[in-house]
């Protein structure tokens, strides 16, 4: 994935220009990533960006007029115009504007940009390096320290390419993927190898080979709006929502949107400034599922250009799994592979996906509101409740207690057995500081959206750019000050597109295929027809899911899962009851139950992983 990376050694004995070789080699998976870099003449550091060539087109570093300062950036700013006109940099790229930026502010200048990005800044006469990034961490990086090493790259591989980085499986880790079918907070399955956290700033000493990290902004920064009415409210969110969109999309880049049947990117596309050509849209999914076929109505009521891109089998999932694994390194399983079919062609026609990614979170989704998450009884209830809708709520269904007791040999379960509850109530308490009416929306915002679904941006990525409206800071300063409850169940939302753009408000969008509209009349009328018609078996059946995974593991997908689960390699390595995890699969198989696949296929990927990075 595009990033930064680098090592510093504080002995003196790393080979800094194999390492620079090797990780070079190791995250440019594609012809048209390009790679810069550069050593230190007189000291142990080597720094490097790799980039698809679409933003931040310029040769870096980026070098200070007295030499002293070297920059690289992975991203882009957003809103420049004021700091460029206190700074007096009219013409600077973001790379030089970030790199005054440090020279006017400090280590903490990050907190006077606004984008999405990671900078490291390294000042040759202190020796010392600034690490530093968006405050949502949108350009996820991983980081070892140890033993006066500071190693850290976009991708985990990245930093294995280090010879002194172990590779020792973090046994918490393991036991949260198989339960949670993610990882909370920083981990990675490595011992040692953290992701860098959001919205912070990372220094490392050369001299001492001291590593420092803290935070210039969290969540309980956000002052609170209690006086907001949900008529105010439909205004304010509507103008923002509106500006985030156009800011974005208002230079020369190809915009493009991933379309589905759901509110996020029709309010995207529905608020775009006409252009021409008109912005492309593509969707994904087998033919009768409910996104395509919303997606093209929507596509139609704008104009864009639309393409679609079938599923109508698994051999997709067959064809792009080896792919899926090394670009999202196994912290997501093969059940999320969303548009990585379609991103060989969307490259060539468009540069960038204005992605609607998680806008439903920020918008209020009913999940993330409601009385037990939002005045729980206590911290404790709060911490359970949190425990079982990771497991059940969040993807698809996982493991119960029992699976959980069966799942490993027993030498491992005594060390995993109960570890993902336990780290779960351990990572939340650092958000009993936060808001009470706020605070598990936060942990889910941090642990769900950009420890899983952020891998579909990871994915994408590899191909096209991303730009994220409803991770604007504005319009998040304004969702998380209001009171919970005008963002209810998407209501405000829903007002916001009934008011703004009313041509796509009149398309279906939900499971009940119901309009989002909030006009009474026209909202009860049609939702009534449905009922009717579903009754009557006149209105069409069409898939909410835009592809079937379950199926696919029963068919086109069997023979590959089962020479994983049931190889011998799986077996010696000694972590799964191989003779359990057929119980599971043969569970699947007989379509007894409904959605066991999320009990399976992150073994499947787990697996995958453990070959590919540890043995």
């Amino acid at each position: 994935m595009p990033g930064l990376f680098g090592l510093l050694d504080s002995h003196y004995t790393a080979d800094i220009d194999a390492y620079l070789d090797q990780t070079q080699a190791a995250i440019s998976h594609f012809e048209w990533y390009t790679t810069d870099r550069w050593r230190s003449s007189d000291a142990p550091i080597g720094l490097g960006r790799s980039t698809i060539g679409i933003f931040n087109r310029e040769a870096q570093p980026v070098i200070s007029a007295d030499g002293n300062l070297v920059l690289f950036m992975a991203g882009e700013l957003y809103r420049t115009g004021g700091l460029r006109k206190q700074l007096g940099a009219l013409e600077a790229s973001h790379a030089e504007l970030a790199l005054l930026a440090y020279q006017a502010f400090g280590a903490d200048f990050a907190g006077k940009l606004e984008g999405a990005f990671i900078i490291a800044v390294y000042d040759q006469t202190l020796k010392r390096l600034v690490l530093t990034n968006d405050r949502f961490g949108q350009y996820p990086t991983y980081v070892y320290c140890q033993g006066g090493r500071l190693v850290f790259a976009p991708e985990v591989k990245g930093v294995l390419c280090a010879p002194f980085v172990p590779r020792k499986l973090n046994i918490t880790a393991a036991a949260e993927y198989l339960r949670f079918q993610q990882l909370l907070e920083t981990k990675t399955f490595h011992e040692g190898i953290e992701q860098f956290p959001y919205a912070s700033v990372g220094e490392f000493d050369l001299a001492n080979g001291e590593w420092t990290v803290r935070r210039y902004w969290d969540w309980d920064h956000i002052p609170q709006r209690l006086e907001m009415t949900f008529e105010e409210g439909v205004i304010e969110g509507g103008r923002l929502l509106r500006e985030a969109v156009q800011e974005l999309a208002a230079d020369d880049l190809r915009p493009g949107v991933f379309l589905s049947g759901g509110l996020d990117s029709r309010a995207i596309v529905g608020f775009l400034t006409p252009r021409t050509p008109p912005p492309l849209t593509a969707a994904f999914g087998q033919a009768n599922s409910r996104d395509v076929y919303y997606a093209g109505k929507i596509a139609q009521a704008v104009g864009s250009q639309h393409h679609w891109f079938d599923l109508k089998d698994g051999r997709w999932v067959a064809d792009n799994v080896d792919l899926h694994l090394k670009l999202t390194e196994g912290f997501t399983s093969w059940l999320h592979m969303h548009s990585i079919s379609m991103l060989p062609q969307l490259r060539g026609l468009m540069d960038y996906n204005l992605t609607g990614w998680d806008g439903g979170t920020v918008m209020g989704h009913r999940q993330q509101i409601r009385p037990h998450l939002n005045s729980p009884v206590d911290d404790t209830a709060l911490t359970v409740t949190l425990f079982q809708e990771f497991v059940n709520l969040y993807t698809w269904p996982g493991m119960n207690e029992a699976e959980e007791r069966l799942i490993y040999t027993p030498e491992t379960g005594k060390e995993a057995i109960g570890r993902a509850f336990e780290s779960l109530a351990h990572e939340f308490k650092r958000y009993k500081a936060y808001r009470v009416d706020n605070r598990a929306e936060y942990f889910y915002i941090r642990n769900h959206c950009f420890r899983q679904t952020q891998n579909m941006v990871t994915t994408a990525r590899s191909h096209v750019e991303m730009r994220f409206p409803f991770w604007d800071y504005r319009l998040i300063e304004f969702e998380y000050a209001v009171r919970p409850e005008i963002r209810d169940d998407q209501m405000m939302y829903r007002h916001i597109l009934t008011r703004e753009m009313p041509t796509l408000a009149n398309i279906p969008y939900d499971k009940q295929e119901f309009l989002p509209t909030v006009e009474s009349l026209r909202h009860k009328v049609q939702a009534l027809s449905v009922r009717a018609r579903r009754r009557l078996k006149m209105f069409p059946n069409r898939s909410t899911l835009y592809a079937d995974y379950e199926n696919y593991l029963r068919k086109e997908l069997r023979g590959w899962a089962e020479g994983i689960l049931y190889d011998k390699r799986t077996r010696e390595r000694g972590i799964l009851n191989v003779d359990f995890v057929r119980t599971l699969m043969e569970r699947h198989l007989s379509g007894y139950e409904e959605w066991t696949i999320g009990k399976i296929a992150p073994l499947i990927t787990f697996e995958m992983m453990m070959r590919q990075y540890f043995d």
